[in-house]
């Protein structure tokens, strides 16, 4: 379908010189390899496109030398060096934004060795003050606090009035309340 004459464009020749059809033989030998060596150090895709853009714009550029005597190792060499300068680029902006080790205060959540001691004891105090207790307050304190029964529950199940229940779990906790003093 041929374009209508508005949206034709005077472009410039692919290859209107040798320096221009030399530049576009290295393109299309290099542009698949390079972008395969770029992936190879793990960039994502727009970093490939990026660093292959970069080489050929660089093999574009006035300071390329016209007559390339060995063009394998000068694309490589240049390829290496634009991912040295990345790398550098990214370990100076990581470095202006990273704290030194030395710098954070590094805070463990867990007890200290004197703590533990210390909840290990309280926790055989309470033990052994529940162990204390008669059976029926021990019993009704532990399915009320422990198991979450309500005193209703807990009077059902053991055949005694609410009531009971409720100097059972108060008399628990008045035990357990002398062990704070």
């Amino acid at each position: 379908m041929p374009l209508a004459a508005s949206t034709m464009t005077a472009a410039r020749p692919l290859a209107a010189g040798p320096l221009d059809a030399r530049f576009v033989e290295l393109h299309l030998r290099f542009r698949g390899p390079l972008q395969r060596f770029f992936r190879s150090y793990r960039l994502n895709a727009d970093d490939v496109a990026d660093l292959t853009q970069e080489v050929f714009m660089r093999l574009g550029s006035t300071r390329c030398p016209a007559d390339l005597h060995c063009p394998d190792a000068y694309v490589y060499t240049l390829a290496r060096n634009l991912l040295r300068d990345r790398a550098r680029r990214l370990y100076t902006r990581a470095a202006k934004v990273s704290v030194g080790i030395d710098e954070v205060e590094l805070v463990c959540g867990a007890a200290t060795p004197e703590e533990a001691m210390e909840h290990a004891e309280r926790l055989s105090e309470v033990l052994a003050t529940i162990e204390k207790l008669k059976p029926a307050a021990r019993r009704a304190f532990l399915l009320h606090r422990l198991h979450g029964y309500s005193y209703a529950e807990i009077a059902r199940t053991t055949g005694v009035s609410v009531s009971m229940i409720e100097k059972h779990v108060m008399s628990a906790m008045l035990a357990l309340r002398q062990l704070s003093t």
